[in-house]
């Protein structure tokens, strides 16, 4: 067990007493320690941060290693929220390589060491699939990717091509991610509309940065108080979205797109880029004004299918499905 110079560790909690102790344990036992880990409080009211404080005591008091990791926790008077939470996490570190950490999850022994060699090969960004665990950390039978329905041209093309994917839909979950400094640099102040892990990601793919994608490293745990999880795609997952009311999800989509649209230059995003934004922004506005009535909507949104963008801005037939019957 060493510790690296380079790491720091990025963890936000809120009411997380239950799970909190084995996932500080499991930090622990990484092959290779981070120099330092940032823990930002979200006001809980479970004595989470006396328990975090007191376990990390007591794990150091067993390691002369983790005695040497610097340990900050910053407790929130009022309420950040989860992506401004993050940023403010992500702020108070001070090392070149950023790892984010979710509150209840358990870290495979080696997630530091291989994220780190890929960031040090030269990846700007690092994310990968997990193993999804129950409440009592036993394995669900399939992984985040499967959940996710993770196709095989989107693998690969998060590598070569990030922001074609990404402007499709988000596939990064921020519990298995790690970055640059210089990524983070230029996505804060994180707009709003996006989540953090969602923004770093886009922020990285229209800065040119390489990609990495790593397999399982987390068991990444779902329960009832989960913030932000993940269920799988299946059939009824995908009819209730149809039955779902569309007009919230538009109107945060036209926002996304718009704070992009206008950060993009910024970010130094590629004409390539600039194109895809574009595209996705007048498909965006044209949802946010499609009629409430199913009878007339498929006009506007056929208009749309012609132009192409529902499949280069957008997840093609299943989207085109969505908007026609979707309640607005």
């Amino acid at each position: 067990m060493a510790i690296s110079p380079d790491i720091a560790v990025a963890m936000c909690t809120y009411n997380g007493a239950q799970y909190i102790v084995e996932q500080l344990e499991s930090m622990a036992a990484q092959t290779l320690l981070p120099a330092e880990i940032v823990v930002s409080d979200d006001g809980s009211a479970d004595g989470t941060i006396a328990l975090l404080k007191q376990t990390w005591e007591r794990l150091s008091e067993q390691s002369s290693e983790l005695r040497k990791v610097e340990l900050t926790v910053i407790s929130n008077k009022s309420s950040l929220g989860v992506t401004k939470n993050f940023e403010q996490a992500i702020s108070a570190t001070t090392k070149p390589y950023i790892f984010l950490a979710d509150q209840d999850d358990l870290w495979f022994p080696q997630r530091l060491e291989v994220e780190t060699s890929r960031l040090k090969a030269g990846a700007g960004f690092v994310f990968g699939d997990a193993q999804l665990v129950n409440s009592s950390g036993e394995p669900l039978g399939h992984s985040l990717f499967e959940a996710l329905s993770l196709s095989a041209s989107e693998r690969a093309g998060i590598v070569s091509h990030p922001v074609d994917v990404l402007i499709k839909r988000n596939i990064v979950t921020g519990a298995t991610a790690a970055f640059s400094r210089s990524v983070f640099d230029k996505a804060a102040p994180f707009p709003s509309g996006w989540v953090h892990d969602e923004w770093l990601a886009m922020v990285a793919a229209l800065s040119d940065e390489k990609f990495a994608v790593t397999e399982s490293l987390i068991g990444y745990r779902q329960h009832d108080s989960n913030q932000i999880g993940v269920k799988k795609n299946t059939l009824s997952t995908r009819m209730a979205k149809l039955r779902a009311e569309g007009a919230e999800r538009n109107a945060r989509l036209l926002t996304r797109i718009t704070s992009l649209s206008e950060r993009s230059n910024v970010l130094g995003a590629s004409a390539t880029a600039q194109s895809l934004i574009s595209s996705s922004l007048k498909l965006q506005q044209a949802r946010s004004a499609y009629p409430r009535s199913r009878a007339i909507r498929w006009v506007p949104v056929l208009g749309q299918v012609i132009t192409g963008r529902y499949f280069r801005v957008s997840n093609g037939p299943r989207d085109v499905l969505r908007d026609l019957v979707q309640p607005l």
